[in-house]
């Protein structure tokens, strides 16, 4: 069976032809823009972690360069030190003695972000007493 042509003899789509073709770009389009939700949603728990992990180095910097942290915990915001800066940020600071030396702290900072405050971020050094005085043998 032959089929119909037109009279200038031009073929061209069906009606169901162009419904399909854009049936497969849309759903093609809607799988793009899921993707692209999932980036941004990447780029900006990557920003956060970035910004906990350069807290964190800040507040381990603090305890390095103050004076021998004392045992205990200590919590706190960054309000004081950066004004409206990091609303979603919380740090806690616990410092433990050594088993062995007596002049050396284990400081171990954890910040505290994202929804809820769920995130963590954590960062541990062992601290060295600089006023210690160095037994002589």
């Amino acid at each position: 069976m032959k089929r119909a042509r037109n009279p200038r003899g031009a073929a061209g789509f069906t009606l169901i032809e162009v419904m399909v073709s854009l049936a497969v770009v849309a759903i093609a389009l809607v799988g793009l823009l899921g993707l692209q939700h999932t980036t941004l949603q990447s780029v900006v728990r990557a920003s956060e972690m970035t910004k906990a992990a350069l807290l964190a180095q800040e507040l381990m910097t603090q305890a390095e360069t103050g004076q021998f942290p004392a045992v205990g915990v200590t919590t706190g915001n960054f309000e004081t030190t950066h004004p409206r800066q990091y609303p979603n940020f919380r740090w806690e600071q616990s410092v433990e003695p050594s088993a062995v030396f007596q002049d050396v702290r284990k400081v171990r900072v954890r910040i505290r972000y994202g929804p809820r405050f769920g995130r963590t971020f954590d960062l541990t050094e062992l601290i060295r007493n600089p006023l210690a005085v160095p037994n002589a043998n």
